[in-house]
């Protein structure tokens, strides 16, 4: 929860979109960040909760990005690992 608050202010610092905990047809997607050109859908997991694995099963399993691909920007699904101690990132990648 810590994670998605600090995430999601930097992000609009910065003057992107960000809608916390979207809600879609398969479930709830933890962060999505809009710019200009792109949309980022992200799925955060802390280390001792599945980490990066758990992140990216989740993201194809439950389609993540399939609401956003009829959109002109590029859209790209991120599934990132949080350390469970509070000290920041441990590992990303792109689904």
């Amino acid at each position: 929860e810590r994670y998605r608050l600090i995430m999601s202010t930097i992000f609009n610092a910065i003057g992107c979109r960000v809608e916390v905990e979207k809600m879609i047809a398969t479930g709830r997607i933890d962060m999505v960040v809009e710019t200009t050109n792109f949309v980022y859908v992200l799925e955060l997991k802390l280390s001792n909760n599945g980490g990066i694995d758990a992140a990216t099963e989740q993201i194809r399993a439950k389609q993540y990005a399939e609401p956003f691909n009829a959109d002109k920007r590029k859209v790209v699904a991120l599934a990132i690992e949080l350390d469970d101690k509070g000290k920041g990132l441990v590992d990303w990648k792109e689904v």
